[in-house]
């Protein structure tokens, strides 16, 4: 984390478990749609599958009198660098790794059936290989009682962890064995112990529904697909459903045995707004991380909008060029602080400057605009003409399930290597980029205009407007 600095700090939820003197405090990590975990018991407080920047949660635990003893992987991650070595190293606590996954950095690497004591109670490591080969739970006890189960990237609440990050020729073998993990839980584990997952929260690491329903394992038996279907069938559904995932995971893991950077990513400088406006004019990777309504009134010509409200972090991993260097657009400082800290969380360290937005440094007239619609208009403009070009950057899954009429269906994640089919399909037409909420559009549609082919931002969903 960049020392010294409260940005971006992990806030704790409310939906704490308690036993006694025992609490278990679940942090949501913005932008990953992922969870991280402390439990404490007699002041003795462990972490669970943390992101790089520890800092606000060694802060919380110190600020509340604790002291830490182990940090926790549930696996090697892919979707984002572990903080579990920083963690370790600045609390002088042990760090736990599931064995057989090939860390390279200092690190106990737990095996199956191993107990740790933690404070008055003890961590019970099972193997659950399914998400990753070398998969762990750690379930909590304390007076000889289950009362949570960090399920790490297996066991979701709505769904399981996608089986296909080591590629598709290990992807069923995996899910078979997501579907036996998930049984020998509930085979050695108490049932009403509660369910923590790390993904889930709307990780492309996860399959199934972002929604917290059921959080005790004998709540997920009548809910969890996992649970319901005989193997060979959750087998064949999961497979069906995993889709795409953003390119950036292939990189994680790899940094992730080697444990977490020492330095954390660096604040760049801050120039001004009519050097960017040259930085955009020159080709290079501008991104404007203001509203998506603020952009379409005005921009620096030829940058990207990825609205700092939406799910910025894993949509630039997933569309700029990982070695490329990145030029931010920010309507304030701690908006900058916030954005280095959260691209860091996925090894994003290559922001090379900052503009802040009305600095006086060029004027509204040097600006561009793009026009932006809401799903009624998009519906009255369909209507009026038959020609409409009506570009869909959802998922295959989602555009599949509510096709628009004249609409042509390229995911976000493919249409920089597709602007020239959508160039010549546009026929000088003016296209209207469609996601559903708002934020893929912004981003398909200044990708368009970067590429000189006149683009309508529709922000909204034609269904609910």
């Amino acid at each position: 984390m960049i020392r010294g600095t409260s940005a971006a700090p992990l806030t704790p939820l409310t939906d704490e478990v308690v036993l006694g003197s025992t609490r278990v405090v679940p942090f949501e990590v913005p932008g990953l749609g992922n969870r991280t975990y402390i439990a404490v018991s007699d002041n003795s407080a462990i972490l669970v599958d943390p992101p790089r920047d520890v800092d606000s949660l060694l802060g919380f635990i110190r600020d509340s009198g604790w002291s830490v003893t182990h940090v926790f992987d549930t696996h090697i991650h892919n979707d984002y660098i572990s903080g579990g070595l920083a963690a370790a190293r600045l609390s002088g606590a042990d760090y736990i790794v599931p064995s057989d996954g090939g860390i390279e950095c200092p690190a106990h690497e737990v095996t199956d059936g191993e107990v740790i004591t933690v404070g008055a109670g003890q961590i019970r490591a099972v193997r659950t290989p399914g998400h990753t080969p070398h998969h762990m739970s750690y379930v909590l006890s304390v007076s000889g009682r289950d009362i949570a189960t960090f399920t790490g990237g297996g066991l979701l609440y709505s769904g399981v962890g996608r089986t296909d990050l080591f590629g598709a020729d290990h992807a069923e073998e995996l899910a078979h064995a997501q579907w036996r993990s998930a049984r020998r839980l509930a085979h050695t584990v108490e049932h009403s112990s509660a369910i923590l997952p790390t993904h889930g929260f709307g990780s492309f690491c996860s399959v199934g529904d972002a929604v917290v329903g059921e959080h005790t394992l004998v709540g997920l038996h009548t809910t969890n697909p996992v649970f319901l279907m005989e193997e060979d069938s959750f087998v064949h559904q999961l497979l069906e459903n995993q889709g795409p995932y953003p390119d950036y995971f292939n990189r994680m893991g790899e940094l992730n045995r080697a444990g977490t950077p020492a330095d954390p990513p660096a604040m760049p400088p801050i120039r001004t707004l009519a050097l960017a406006a040259e930085d955009a004019a020159a080709g290079k990777w501008v991104l404007d991380l203001r509203h998506r309504h603020a952009f379409a009134d005005g921009h620096l010509a030829g940058s990207l909008s990825f609205d700092a409200a939406g799910a910025y972090v894993t949509y630039i991993g997933w569309l700029i060029p990982w070695d490329a260097d990145l030029h931010l657009v920010v309507p304030d400082e701690a908006t900058l602080q916030t954005a280095v800290i959260e691209l860091g969380r996925i090894a994003i360290n290559r922001v090379r400057s900052a503009a802040l937005w009305r600095d006086g440094s060029i004027n509204q007239s040097e600006l561009a605009s793009m026009r932006h619609a809401d799903g009624r208009r998009l519906r009255a403009a369909i209507a009026n003409d038959p020609e409409l070009r009506v570009l869909d950057v959802r998922l295959e899954s989602e555009s599949e399930r509510a096709r628009l009429a004249g609409q042509r269906a390229i995911p976000i994640h493919q249409l920089t290597q597709r602007l020239e089919e959508v160039r010549e399909w546009a026929d000088g037409h003016e296209v209207w980029v469609y996601c559903g909420s708002g934020f893929r559009s912004a981003v398909g549609a200044s990708l368009l205009n970067r590429a000189g082919i006149p683009a309508v931002h529709v922000d909204g969903s034609v269904v609910e407007s």
